[in-house]
Protein backbone atom coordinates (compact mmCIF):
# COMPACT_ATOMS: atom_id res chain seq x y z
CA UNK A 1 0.00 0.00 0.00
CA UNK A 2 2.77 2.46 0.88
CA UNK A 3 4.57 1.67 -2.38
CA UNK A 4 1.44 2.59 -4.36
CA UNK A 5 1.25 5.94 -2.56
CA UNK A 6 4.95 6.57 -3.19
CA UNK A 7 4.64 5.77 -6.90
CA UNK A 8 1.57 7.99 -7.20
CA UNK A 9 3.36 10.89 -5.47
CA UNK A 10 6.39 10.42 -7.73
CA UNK A 11 4.25 10.52 -10.88
CA UNK A 12 2.38 13.65 -9.76
CA UNK A 13 5.61 15.42 -8.85
CA UNK A 14 7.45 14.33 -11.98
CA UNK A 15 4.71 15.46 -14.34
CA UNK A 16 3.88 18.66 -12.45
CA UNK A 17 7.47 19.87 -12.64
CA UNK A 18 7.48 19.95 -16.44
CA UNK A 19 6.77 23.67 -16.23
CA UNK A 20 9.63 24.57 -13.86
CA UNK A 21 11.52 27.72 -14.82
CA UNK A 22 15.04 26.41 -14.32
CA UNK A 23 16.82 23.11 -13.98
CA UNK A 24 20.29 23.52 -12.40
CA UNK A 25 21.14 19.97 -13.45
CA UNK A 26 20.52 20.44 -17.17
CA UNK A 27 21.94 23.05 -19.51
CA UNK A 28 20.13 21.64 -22.61
CA UNK A 29 23.32 20.29 -24.11
CA UNK A 30 24.98 23.70 -24.46
CA UNK A 31 28.05 24.53 -22.43
CA UNK A 32 27.33 27.66 -20.44
CA UNK A 33 30.46 29.73 -19.73
CA UNK A 34 30.34 29.89 -15.94
CA UNK A 35 33.25 32.35 -15.85
CA UNK A 36 30.82 34.98 -17.17
CA UNK A 37 28.39 34.38 -14.29
CA UNK A 38 28.48 36.16 -10.95
CA UNK A 39 28.80 34.19 -7.72
CA UNK A 40 25.05 34.56 -7.13
CA UNK A 41 24.21 33.25 -10.60
CA UNK A 42 26.12 30.03 -9.87
CA UNK A 43 24.03 29.37 -6.75
CA UNK A 44 20.98 27.14 -6.63
CA UNK A 45 18.71 26.13 -3.82
CA UNK A 46 16.11 23.52 -3.12
CA UNK A 47 15.63 20.71 -0.71
CA UNK A 48 13.55 17.82 0.40
CA UNK A 49 10.43 17.59 2.47
CA UNK A 50 8.50 14.67 3.83
CA UNK A 51 5.35 14.13 5.84
CA UNK A 52 3.64 11.00 7.04
CA UNK A 53 0.79 10.70 9.50
CA UNK A 54 -0.86 7.84 11.35
CA UNK A 55 0.50 5.67 14.14
CA UNK A 56 3.72 7.60 13.64
CA UNK A 57 3.96 11.23 12.58
CA UNK A 58 7.13 12.14 10.73
CA UNK A 59 7.70 15.64 9.33
CA UNK A 60 10.96 16.61 7.67
CA UNK A 61 12.24 19.75 6.01
CA UNK A 62 15.78 19.96 4.66
CA UNK A 63 16.66 23.03 2.60
CA UNK A 64 19.99 23.16 0.77
CA UNK A 65 22.21 25.63 -1.06
CA UNK A 66 24.48 24.54 -3.91
CA UNK A 67 27.24 26.18 -5.94
CA UNK A 68 28.05 25.17 -9.53
CA UNK A 69 31.83 24.84 -9.91
CA UNK A 70 31.50 23.59 -13.49
CA UNK A 71 28.50 22.89 -15.68
CA UNK A 72 28.43 19.31 -14.37
CA UNK A 73 29.94 19.52 -10.89
CA UNK A 74 28.58 21.28 -7.80
CA UNK A 75 29.02 21.32 -4.03
CA UNK A 76 26.78 22.58 -1.28
CA UNK A 77 25.49 22.56 2.27
CA UNK A 78 22.15 21.87 3.86
CA UNK A 79 20.29 21.90 7.14
CA UNK A 80 17.76 19.36 8.33
CA UNK A 81 14.94 19.33 10.84
CA UNK A 82 12.80 16.28 11.52
CA UNK A 83 9.90 15.99 13.97
CA UNK A 84 8.95 12.47 15.00
CA UNK A 85 6.00 11.41 17.15
CA UNK A 86 4.64 8.01 18.15
CA UNK A 87 0.88 8.51 18.53
CA UNK A 88 0.09 5.31 20.45
CA UNK A 89 0.89 4.48 24.06
CA UNK A 90 3.46 5.03 25.22
CA UNK A 91 3.49 8.27 23.22
CA UNK A 92 6.82 9.85 22.42
CA UNK A 93 8.06 12.79 20.38
CA UNK A 94 11.50 13.97 19.36
CA UNK A 95 13.24 16.54 17.21
CA UNK A 96 16.19 15.61 15.04
CA UNK A 97 18.32 18.36 13.56
CA UNK A 98 21.68 18.84 11.94
CA UNK A 99 23.57 19.79 8.84
CA UNK A 100 25.15 18.30 5.76
CA UNK A 101 27.71 18.89 3.04
CA UNK A 102 27.28 17.37 -0.41
CA UNK A 103 28.87 17.04 -3.81
CA UNK A 104 27.17 16.03 -7.05
CA UNK A 105 28.13 15.34 -10.63
CA UNK A 106 25.78 15.25 -13.62
CA UNK A 107 26.45 12.93 -16.52
CA UNK A 108 24.37 11.79 -19.49
CA UNK A 109 22.43 15.08 -19.09
CA UNK A 110 19.97 13.85 -16.43
CA UNK A 111 21.80 11.25 -14.32
CA UNK A 112 23.17 12.54 -11.01
CA UNK A 113 25.92 10.99 -8.88
CA UNK A 114 25.64 12.23 -5.29
CA UNK A 115 27.71 11.97 -2.08
CA UNK A 116 26.72 13.58 1.20
CA UNK A 117 27.82 13.64 4.82
CA UNK A 118 25.19 14.44 7.46
CA UNK A 119 25.75 15.03 11.15
CA UNK A 120 22.51 14.80 13.13
CA UNK A 121 21.71 15.54 16.75
CA UNK A 122 19.36 12.86 18.11
CA UNK A 123 18.24 11.75 21.54
CA UNK A 124 20.65 9.15 22.93
CA UNK A 125 17.94 6.51 23.43
CA UNK A 126 15.66 7.26 20.52
CA UNK A 127 12.14 6.22 21.47
CA UNK A 128 12.71 6.82 25.19
CA UNK A 129 12.16 10.37 26.50
CA UNK A 130 15.55 11.85 27.38
CA UNK A 131 17.29 15.21 27.27
CA UNK A 132 20.68 13.67 26.50
CA UNK A 133 21.65 14.04 22.83
CA UNK A 134 24.12 12.26 20.59
CA UNK A 135 25.74 13.28 17.28
CA UNK A 136 25.14 10.65 14.61
CA UNK A 137 27.17 10.64 11.35
CA UNK A 138 25.50 9.45 8.15
CA UNK A 139 27.52 9.02 4.93
CA UNK A 140 25.36 8.76 1.82
CA UNK A 141 26.43 7.82 -1.70
CA UNK A 142 24.31 7.05 -4.72
CA UNK A 143 22.60 8.68 -7.59
CA UNK A 144 19.44 9.27 -9.42
CA UNK A 145 17.52 11.20 -12.02
CA UNK A 146 17.00 14.95 -12.27
CA UNK A 147 14.62 16.71 -14.63
CA UNK A 148 13.01 20.16 -14.69
CA UNK A 149 14.09 20.94 -11.15
CA UNK A 150 12.80 17.65 -9.68
CA UNK A 151 15.23 15.03 -8.43
CA UNK A 152 14.76 11.44 -7.33
CA UNK A 153 17.73 9.63 -5.80
CA UNK A 154 18.55 6.28 -4.28
CA UNK A 155 21.27 6.63 -1.61
CA UNK A 156 23.20 4.10 0.48
CA UNK A 157 24.41 4.83 4.03
CA UNK A 158 28.08 3.83 4.18
CA UNK A 159 28.44 4.36 7.95
CA UNK A 160 25.46 2.44 9.33
CA UNK A 161 25.64 4.06 12.79
CA UNK A 162 23.52 2.12 15.33
CA UNK A 163 21.78 5.35 16.46
CA UNK A 164 20.77 6.40 12.95
CA UNK A 165 17.15 7.52 13.48
CA UNK A 166 16.00 6.81 9.91
CA UNK A 167 14.42 3.64 8.68
CA UNK A 168 15.69 2.56 5.29
CA UNK A 169 13.37 2.53 2.32
CA UNK A 170 13.23 -1.25 2.33
CA UNK A 171 12.74 -1.89 6.05
CA UNK A 172 14.29 -1.17 9.45
CA UNK A 173 17.60 -2.89 8.67
CA UNK A 174 17.96 -1.38 5.22
CA UNK A 175 20.66 1.24 4.67
CA UNK A 176 19.13 2.31 1.35
CA UNK A 177 17.15 5.56 1.23
CA UNK A 178 14.87 7.05 -1.40
CA UNK A 179 15.01 10.84 -1.59
CA UNK A 180 12.86 13.19 -3.67
CA UNK A 181 13.28 16.95 -3.85
CA UNK A 182 13.37 20.12 -5.90
CA UNK A 183 16.09 22.50 -7.16
CA UNK A 184 15.72 26.16 -8.13
CA UNK A 185 18.07 28.82 -9.45
CA UNK A 186 18.55 31.80 -7.12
Amino acid sequence: MKLKHLLFAFCVLAFSTNYAQYDPDNNDGGEEDLSLLSFKDRLYTGGNFWGSFGTFTNLEISPMLGYRITNDYSVGVGIKYNYFRRNVAPTFSASIYGGSAFTRYIFLERIVAHAEFELLSVQRNFGVPSSERLLVPIGLVGGGFSSNGFQLMLLYDLIGHPNNPYLGTFGPNSRIYLRAGFLFNL
